[in-house]
């Protein structure tokens, strides 16, 4: 049953059966966040695993979880059970926070022996690194794979604009300059407050008074709200039933990447944001839908990454453009998948 499960499985999401095993008898209410770092520290060869989703099991009364390997499985090196009682429950806790914190920079606890200047080949010595080597050692890590502070880094100031009669010098049209400074503030990992800051800081005439007005009724403005006043102001006359079907409209184009349109798509979520057409809170949830509407039927990216199945707990835009654009890059790598015997892994306890 569990080889039958595991072949359909990766029928279903289009990855290749020799690269994955099946780890069964996961109980219900084992989170399910910890089960990939418990499957990472259990082995050496399982440190890469990718936990691909899981699935309840009636019969077992169980959850049986899919795993991805970066290459074929080999049945000697993978264990026969793997014994969750012998991980202490806060070694569980921080394994989970440590291999999220990692993933969102785009690192496994696999990459963390060569982030901390560790040898994978070479035996560990006697005695334990100090204090102050294990300091020094975590810190260098932390500089590799975490971003500088907003504070303490420089920024790209937004582009200048007034919407006088008479442009500044270098000054352009309203929607591109709308379009580029949504996107900028989007990325900055700042306070909402420092965001008006700096909106303010390149804003001149009469789009600068737009804004003080709004400041004088409400100091604590938010900067969806800045953005959503100057386009009603100086934007296009477009109502929110326009925007909103434009959105509802927007389909992949032939020959256009999946990335590329979930990208054309935010801009006109965004504006139909700003039109009041679509709730902040809605945003993901909204996002999605689209996709699953206006993508190509049967993309293997739309069936990889299981875009439809997702639709309940959507990920933000962020993270559905980099798990997208790392699907393309792996199809366009060319890999060939073969059809070859496959092992299965059961027991997780």
């Amino acid at each position: 049953m569990a080889l039958h499960l595991l072949e359909d499985w990766c029928k279903g999401m289009n990855i290749n059966p020799r690269n994955c095993i099946l780890v069964t008898g996961v109980p219900e209410a084992f989170d399910e966040g910890a089960i990939e770092p418990i499957l990472r520290v259990s082995t050496e060869y399982l440190s890469k695993c990718k936990m691909r989703g899981r699935m309840f099991v009636r019969e077992e009364g169980a959850f049986a979880v899919l795993c991805e390997l970066p290459s074929a499985v080999e049945p000697l090196q993978v264990p026969g059970t793997i014994a969750v009682e012998d991980v202490p429950a806060s070694d569980v806790a921080f394994l989970k926070k440590m291999s999220a914190f990692l993933g969102k920079e785009g690192k496994t606890l696999a990459d963390m022996p060569g982030l901390l200047g560790l040898d994978p080949g070479v035996p560990q010595r006697e005695s334990a690194p100090s204090p102050d080597e294990w300091v020094k050692a975590l810190g260098q890590a932390l500089e590799k794979v975490m971003p500088p502070h907003p504070e303490s880094s420089p920024y790209h100031k937004l582009r200048l604009f007034s919407g006088g009669p008479t442009p500044i010098p270098g000054e352009e049209a309203f929607e591109p300059w709308l379009e580029h400074t949504t996107e900028m503030l989007q990325e900055w990992a700042v306070p909402d407050a420092e965001k008006r800051r700096r909106l303010v800081e390149c804003l001149r005439g009469p789009v600068l008074d737009v804004i003080r007005t709004l400041k004088l009724s409400n100091p604590g403005v938010k900067v969806k709200d800045c953005l959503e006043a100057l386009d009603h102001a100086f934007g296009r006359t477009e109502g929110s039933d326009d925007v909103y079907c434009k959105f509802l409209n927007a389909r992949q184009q032939k020959g256009e990447k999946v990335s590329a349109y979930i990208q054309r798509l935010e801009k006109l979520l965004q504006r139909a944001i700003m039109r009041g057409a679509v709730a902040v809170g809605q945003m993901d949830r909204t996002r999605l839908a689209q996709i699953v509407r206006g993508i190509q039927y049967q993309n293997p990216i739309l069936l990889h990454l299981r875009l439809r199945e997702r639709q309940d707990n959507p990920p933000s835009y962020s993270q559905l453009i980099k798990e997208v654009r790392e699907e393309e890059e792996r199809q366009a790598a060319g890999e060939v998948w073969e059809v070859q015997p496959h092992q299965a892994t059961e027991g997780l306890h």
